[in-house]
């Protein structure tokens, strides 16, 4: 027989846990035409910036994002190709961790550092501390999306696309589809559409 190492074992617990998440509230979302919420986030690198001070000049994409969801494992590709092909348009993508960062250590200021410094991240990550820009929007999953206009207007919020077990498999490129129309002054085909990850763990406020 088998036998499973108790570490090994730990540790698929806590990713198991993790993913599923704790039974809680969920925020309420935040509507379509709304303001983008005032929010001090802090940088990887440890620097505060204002939410309201890092915008895009054609507009924000901000996606929630975590250091252990395997379904941000799977996005992370497709949301560099994004990242790519539309932050020289005047779009500011920031990845936002708002995950509890006591209680799961992999989502800490440190640990979101190695990750942006390993995988080569050319978006903003940063920490949002207390879960309050998470609350403030509704984001309820990692990876959820919101996209802000350049006056700071919510045009789109929900998944980035239709397949979450890979590129291959996307009929419908709901982010992208937003992020087209907002640089190309066309209207959002599908505004909202519902966020699919792990849940996100907050913290207390």
């Amino acid at each position: 027989m088998a036998h499973v190492h108790a570490p090994c074992l730990g540790a698929a617990l806590a990713l198991l846990l993790f993913v599923a998440g704790p039974a809680s509230a969920q925020p309420e979302p935040l509507p379509l035409g709304s303001s983008m919420p005032t929010a001090t986030l802090e940088r990887v690198d440890g620097t505060t910036v204002q939410l309201s001070n890092v915008a895009g000049e054609t507009g924000t994409a901000l996606l929630f994002w975590s250091n252990q969801c395997p379904w941000v494992d799977r996005y992370e590709s497709r949301v560099a190709d994004l990242v790519e092909r539309f932050q020289p348009q005047g779009i500011q993508f920031i990845l936002v961790n708002a995950n509890d960062a006591s209680a799961f250590p992999q989502e800490s200021l440190d640990a979101s550092q190695e990750r942006a410094d390993a995988r080569g991240y050319a978006s903003m990550y940063v920490r949002d501390s207390g879960s309050s820009l998470a609350r403030a929007l509704g984001a309820t999953r990692t990876p959820h999306a919101f996209v802000f206009d350049a006056d700071q207007t919510l045009i789109y919020t929900g998944t980035i696309d239709d397949s979450p077990s890979g590129p291959e498999g996307v009929t419908k490129a709901y982010l992208a589809n937003a992020l087209e129309a907002l640089t190309s002054g066309g209207d959002v085909p599908a505004p909202r559409t519902k966020a699919f990850g792990c849940t996100i763990k907050f913290a207390n406020p």
